[in-house]
């Protein structure tokens, strides 16, 4: 289930204590009130210090996720004077009021330490000469220049998960593409060229395009083109033409109105061994080696490419498998990467990390820096004295080693 960067500031906002959630009933540009619940009361007007963060998240049409900060606290009246001034009224908006940090981007940048650095999963990579065959990279830079589209890689939700990434190729004319990298390439080498797409709309098409004699290349299987919807493998085989030195794989649609998503693109020769893996792969995180069957998307599984999975070789430098056999076998083969989860950009942003394992990452990273400063720490609950934040971070350690040992244990394939 995925999780959004929102959700995972509120648990840390209510399991540390250091923030408190309040849904604004009125105020202006410069003032946040809260009238029936979290704000009046017979409180102390040093209950919300002056500096402290504030945040408010958009609930309403009328205002934007921005930061601000306490100028002055008015129990009797449940009202927060804020500087800056924001940019709208944001009654009905959800605000969140922290302590213990200088600004509110303390808490995101925990968010984004803790999903990189503690937060991982198996991830399933295809075996493939085209570079970012498997959409791994968050961008297009290792694809070649666009043509009659705009292309973006793009995260789908399960169950529109299978692989990383997508490409989405938009048309903005006929026949658009997004076409790979040169491929180096020899003249009679018989090639096997396997992906998957979701169509959207329009028809998907595909080019083997002969770069060296400026000509497409035939295509010997499911063909160039899929006119239908939903998801679709296209495997062909083609033979490098005599003379042609690099070829280049074109993705895209036919029509003006085609809009199409592409992942798991798999070519090499059919006598091909040997793969490097994507300079991001370590190799203390390469897992089992497997090989996808099913010739239908729904059909899809996965087994051992031998039995135990590990009688392949793992090259070293640079990171690669040695296949025991020919991977000409007509189905593709993938190996298991052990990946960190991504960062996230916006409060809507989601990750499937476990939202346990998220949060708990999170709090440590919060933590740390905050122990590291050797301070007493204000709180709306009081006081934290420098051997307590000690006291937290080894507690959140802990908290977050019995959640990834949980993820671990499950060996969860993103799929």
């Amino acid at each position: 289930m995925s999780t959004s960067r929102l959700t995972i500031m509120q648990k840390m906002a209510q399991e540390t204590g250091l923030g408190t959630l309040v849904t604004a009933t009125g105020g202006s540009t410069t003032t946040l009130v809260d009238t029936t619940s979290v704000l009046t009361g017979p409180y102390s007007a040093q209950r919300f210090g002056r500096g402290w963060p504030v945040r408010y998240t958009t609930l309403n049409s009328a205002a934007s996720t921005e930061s601000s900060a306490v100028s002055s606290y008015d129990p009797s009246i449940g009202t927060i004077t804020l500087s800056p001034a924001t940019t709208a009224s944001k009654a009905a908006d959800l605000a969140q009021i922290w302590s213990g940090i200088d600004h509110i981007a303390r808490v995101t940048e925990a968010i984004d330490r803790g999903l990189t650095r503690h937060c991982f999963r198996w991830v399933l990579i295809p075996l493939t000469d085209i570079p970012d065959g498997d959409m791994g990279d968050s961008g297009v830079t290792l694809w070649g220049t666009v043509s009659n589209a705009a292309t973006t890689k793009v995260m789908q939700a399960w169950p529109m998960s299978f692989g990383q990434r997508y490409m989405f190729v938009n048309n903005s004319a006929a026949n658009g593409y997004q076409p790979s990298a040169a491929i180096p390439c020899q003249a009679g080498d018989s090639w096997i060229l396997d992906l998957l797409v979701y169509v959207a709309s329009g028809t998907a098409s595909i080019v083997a395009y002969d770069n060296t004699n400026a000509a497409s290349i035939t295509l010997s299987g499911d063909g160039s083109s899929y006119s239908g919807t939903g998801w679709k493998r296209l495997y062909n085989e083609f033979t490098i033409p005599t003379s042609c030195e690099t070829w280049t794989l074109r993705l895209g649609g036919a029509e003006l109105t085609a809009d199409t998503y592409w992942t798991d693109v798999v070519a090499f020769p059919k006598n091909r061994r040997r793969f490097t893996l994507p300079a991001r792969v370590l190799r203390k995180r390469v897992g089992d080696v497997l090989i996808r069957c099913g010739e239908e998307y729904e059909d899809f599984y996965f087994r051992p490419y031998v039995t135990g999975g590990r009688q392949v070789g793992v090259m070293q430098s640079p990171v690669g498998i040695v296949l025991g056999l020919s991977s000409g076998i007509g189905d593709p083969v993938y190996v298991e990467e052990l990946r960190p989860y991504e960062a996230l950009s916006t409060d809507a942003a989601t990750t499937e990390c476990s939202e346990d394992l998220a949060v708990a990452s999170s709090i440590y990273e919060l933590y740390r820096p905050l122990a590291a400063q050797h301070r007493i720490i204000e709180s709306k609950s009081g006081y934290v004295t420098d051997s307590e934040m000690q006291r937290r971070v080894m507690d959140a350690l802990q908290r977050m080693k019995s959640y990834q040992s949980e993820a671990a244990e499950s060996k969860v394939v993103y799929r």
